[in-house]
């Protein structure tokens, strides 16, 4: 600090400082103005009128991915996969002879079940391959 120096200049100089500071400094942020609005539009009544107002809200159970989807009528690829499994089984099985069923059709549903096996999110999920003598009992895990 220079002890020649003019006090006036040095205090000019840290007013001219904090002037620069407070240009710097946004007045007033995007969330504040919301706030502001929400609460005045409170405060004129704007929430008075509402439909279910005073009831208790309806919370989903689930996460809200499933929720949305579900609304959408989105469906995974592994839950079509396996629906699609469980009405090929319905067709076997809705066959005159159900024991004289051709192995390669066998293979090829046991293909899908391995797909779905891969697909599935949780391990748990994942299901026994087919055979002739199962079939029923697949089906009833399936459906």
């Amino acid at each position: 600090m220079d002890v020649n120096k003019d006090p006036k200049e040095s205090a000019s100089a840290a007013d001219e400082d904090q002037h620069q500071e407070k240009e710097r400094r946004p007045v007033s942020t995007s969330s504040g103005l919301l706030e502001s609005a929400v609460d005045k539009f409170a405060r004129e009544g704007g929430f008075d009128d509402l439909p279910l107002k005073g009831k208790p809200i309806k919370i989903e159970d689930g996460d809200v991915l499933t929720g949305i989807m579900k609304n959408a009528n989105y469906q995974p690829a592994w839950i079509e996969l396996r629906k699609e499994i469980a009405a090929d089984i319905k067709r076997l099985l809705g066959r005159p002879e159900p024991n004289a069923i051709p192995e390669a059709e066998l293979e090829a549903i046991n293909q899908k079940i391995m797909k779905y096996n891969r697909m599935v999110p949780n391990p748990q999920l994942q299901k026994g391959l087919l055979s002739g003598m199962n079939l029923q009992a697949a089906y009833d895990k399936w459906e």
